[in-house]
């Protein structure tokens, strides 16, 4: 214990002795540590609460959206395509479920508010259903086929419609523009591209790219059942656009 206190009373004199005797060799260096901390400190100040705005809580609210809407489209047949299924799960998803469940839950939605509105609804595939792209040809009036697809460069977002040939074209600019009222994604555009499923078809066809599950954001919004209902809302007020023209 003596000799505890002892190097304890030998170190506070050599300290003791150092600040008082030895100031030339620390005055100017801890100068320079309190300039840097102060201007380290008023700098954290501006940024708070000068600079930076605090973010904002992004919510979904679709509920002022909920004003019944009555549609007819007795007569008319319309094909849907949820895309891939069965063995091919299409885009992985991060948050959620993936390509496969998530465009299926949406087509089946849009297959009970079709029906209800007196069209005859013909779905490509069931839940959990492997079908090739040539046996999703079929004859109807009008054909949509859905997708949440996947790029490597996760900054990529939005929706897109894609069409074929001209005859198409119409169909696209109509979903497009009703996606666009409805849709918290950036607008792609209406893009001719020839996929499959839309070239191999004689009358209007669209493949929509709902959004890409390798976006943040996208996953999570797409796997929202509030926005699913928004994109069918969408989808139903662009095919009564379409056929009202």
């Amino acid at each position: 214990m003596d000799s505890f206190k002892s190097i304890f009373k030998k170190t506070a004199e050599a300290i003791s002795y150092f600040l008082k005797y030895k100031k030339h060799l620390y005055i100017k260096p801890l100068f320079f540590i309190i300039i840097a901390l102060g201007i380290v400190l008023i700098s954290v100040y501006v940024y708070k609460n000068v600079i930076h705005e605090p973010e904002k809580l992004i919510t979904m609210d679709f509920k002022g959206n909920d004003a019944a809407v009555s549609y007819d489209f007795s007569g008319t047949t319309v094909a849907l395509d949820p895309g891939h299924g069965g063995e091919d799960p299409g885009a992985p998803s991060n948050y959620g479920e993936d390509e496969d469940y998530v465009v299926f839950s949406i087509a089946s939605q849009l297959e009970s508010q079709l029906t209800a509105a007196g069209a005859e609804v013909i779905m490509t595939r069931g839940a959990n259903e492997t079908v090739s792209l040539d046996d999703r040809k079929v004859e109807a009036d009008l054909f949509i086929s859905l997708h949440s697809d996947a790029f490597d460069d996760p900054a990529i977002s939005g929706f897109t419609t894609f069409y074929a040939y001209p005859n198409q074209e119409d169909f696209g600019k109509h979903l497009n523009a009703a996606l666009d009222e409805h849709s918290l994604l950036y607008n792609r555009g209406n893009q001719v591209m020839e996929y499959q499923v839309v070239w191999q078809l004689d009358y209007p066809g669209v493949l929509i790219e709902l959004g890409y599950l390798s976006n943040e954001f996208d996953d999570y919004i797409l796997n929202q059942e509030e926005y699913q209902g928004e994109m069918v809302t969408a989808i139903m007020e662009g095919i009564d656009s379409y056929l009202s023209r």
